[in-house]
């Protein structure tokens, strides 16, 4: 029995793995999923537990042991009620269909629907996942010594094996927890990696490299769609005095307030970025020149009327020069570097001729 009970850990634990590698990719495990994925994940681990049933032993006249159950607890903890459900019901609806439709596959699908339930009320208390996870696998096991029971009807049978499967389901249920949990912080760490290798760390904005990946993907999208894609590239005038006047602590509270009245003076879908120093970059997808001149002086004039707060509390004010620039209206080919360097002429053009202004490129064919 030692032996088929280890196989099972082995097999669940490759499991966890698995869905370990499915969580990194499609971010579910950890976070909100929707009702759809819920049942997606709740179908997988329906189908690890029915794996894990093709490697049962017996312990008695048509009694079967397995650690199919910790599928179910798993789920419940780490995810939701939701897939807990659905696994158990894909256990039990799998158990009466490989074993038919006999005594001891009608107890074993009551015990896996008890099961799902006992575990889909604890997934919605207010426990670590640690407690979930050994309350959960304590009262799956009472669950199944109470089918035992009334299955067998003789408890000295029971008490030959049912403390032994005790014993190895309790210390595989903890050896599972502490494995799920790796699992669930390395992806933690991993998310966060991305994060920050697609973030400014000053301003949370974009940065640099994530700039250039959504330009990319943008300008393919607005070449399918036949659509516009307008850039604003944005620089802060005379930065440097500012540095040089309050200090740098006051240049990096410039920059991350301007980078909030950037957002907030954007529509919901364009992409602001910081690429370095005091230049920031916006985005505007399925936006014409004129439109995004618009929205240029609007960002323009809402810097030039603010003020902003020093960490020595005065308050200063700033100016900043804009350069617009828009596929196909400035550039025929559907090329992202090429509309940056049209939306950076145009910010000289803007610097060069006072600054505080807004410049659009030329359109192709006019210079």
């Amino acid at each position: 029995m030692i032996n088929s009970l280890f196989a099972n850990f082995c097999i669940l634990v490759a499991f966890l793995f698995l869905s370990g590698m499915l969580s990194k990719k499609y971010a579910v495990i950890g976070r909100h999923t929707s009702s759809v994925t819920s049942i997606g994940i709740g179908l997988l681990f329906g189908l690890f537990g029915m794996i894990l049933m093709e490697y049962s032993f017996p312990v008695g006249p048509g009694i079967y042991a397995n650690l199919r159950h910790l599928t179910i607890v798993i789920v419940s903890a780490y995810i939701g009620w939701l897939p807990a459900i659905i696994c158990a019901a894909v256990l039990a609806l799998s158990r009466v269909l490989i074993y038919g439709l006999v005594d001891t596959s009608v107890s074993a699908f009551v015990s896996l629907v008890l099961i799902g339930l006992c575990c889909s009320w604890i997934s919605v208390l207010r426990w670590s996942r640690m407690r979930k996870v050994m309350v959960g696998n304590l009262i799956s096991m009472a669950i199944c010594l109470a089918g035992f029971i009334i299955s067998l009807g003789d408890l000295k049978i029971i008490m030959e094996f049912f403390p032994l499967q005790l014993g190895v389901t309790l210390a595989a249920g903890l050896a599972v927890y502490y494995i799920a949990e790796y699992i669930q912080r390395s992806n933690d760490l991993y998310a966060q990696l991305e994060v920050r290798a697609a973030t400014d760390y000053l301003t949370n904005l974009n940065n640099l490299h994530q700039f250039h990946r959504h330009l990319d993907t943008e300008m393919a999208r607005a070449e399918r769609h036949g659509e516009s894609l307008s850039l604003l590239l944005i620089d802060i005038d005379h930065f440097k005095n500012i540095n040089d006047t309050y200090g740098h602590p006051a240049g990096d509270a410039v920059l991350k307030q301007l980078a909030r009245r950037l957002c907030n003076h954007s529509r919901s879908y364009d992409i602001v970025s910081r690429n370095g120093g005091e230049e920031f970059t916006i985005l505007l997808p399925d936006c014409p020149l004129h439109q995004a001149q618009k929205a240029g002086e609007r960002i323009r004039s809402a810097v030039e009327n603010d003020r902003f707060l020093l960490p020595s509390g005065n308050k200063i004010h700033l100016t900043v020069s804009i350069g617009a620039a828009s596929y196909p209206e400035n550039i025929q080919d559907a090329d992202g570097d090429l509309l940056s360097q049209y939306a950076d002429k145009a910010l000289y053009a803007a610097k060069n001729s006072g600054r505080n202004k807004v410049c659009a490129a030329d359109t192709y064919g006019e210079g």
